[in-house]
């Protein structure tokens, strides 16, 4: 009898303890899950506030060539020369207009102003690009490596940020934005609001007459 009595409370100590262990592992499973998906969500959330204004598609021929020397003293110095040469097709589009994320627009409400500090300037906000390696042509002693691949990458996205540069999307992103600052103007002026542009040494200047002389 006593044996059978020791045997149940054995049995009923098991289950509860396998009762225990299998709700303390589900909550700790649950909990990681639960930061797992608070990181992620985290990870994914950033502020952007950037107007695109102006969008520029390019294809450019790119070539670079690369010569490497040895020299040899014994028994007489002598030199050669090896070298290296990559042309590459690269295409891309180019994203120009404003970081919006440090403007500030403050409202006087009693002289009927809108006020806008740190106007920004237009400049590239992205540019996505695509590289085709035309031709490769290296020697045994001066061969393409790994880094020289992610150089050439870096180097073709350089070549269409200067054509970019040199294209006048950067003007022509400031003529849009002119336009849409203009709008603004227009329709706070309809109201009787005034449109302010604040400087770093807080000069206010009417927006109108900045847009005339950009």
């Amino acid at each position: 009898m006593i044996k059978r009595v020791f045997a149940v409370v054995g049995l009923l100590a098991t289950f509860a303890l396998g009762a225990w262990l299998a709700s303390w592992y589900y909550d700790k499973t649950e909990e990681e899950v639960s930061r797992s998906q608070s990181t992620v969500l985290l990870e994914k959330v950033e502020k952007v506030c950037k107007l695109v204004t102006v969008e520029g598609n390019f294809s450019e021929i790119y070539d670079e060539t690369n010569i490497r020397k040895f020299t040899v003293y014994l028994p007489l110095p002598s030199t050669w020369s090896f070298s290296k040469q990559a042309i590459l097709q690269v295409t891309g589009r180019v994203l120009v207009g404003y970081d919006m994320e440090g403007i500030h627009l403050n409202v006087d409400s009693t002289h009927r102003q809108i006020i806008i500090r740190n106007l920004p300037q237009p400049k590239i906000l992205a540019i996505d690009h695509q590289v085709q390696y035309k031709n490769l042509d290296d020697s045994f002693f001066n061969s393409f490596t790994p880094d020289d691949y992610t150089r050439l990458n870096h180097s073709a996205k350089e070549v269409l940020r200067r054509k970019a540069e040199e294209s006048g999307l950067l003007q022509q992103a400031q003529q849009q934005g002119n336009q849409m600052l203009d709008v603004i103007r227009f329709m706070a002026e309809s109201v009787g609001w005034a449109v302010l542009v604040e400087d770093a040494n807080g000069l206010r200047t009417p927006l109108d007459s900045l847009l005339l002389r950009n």
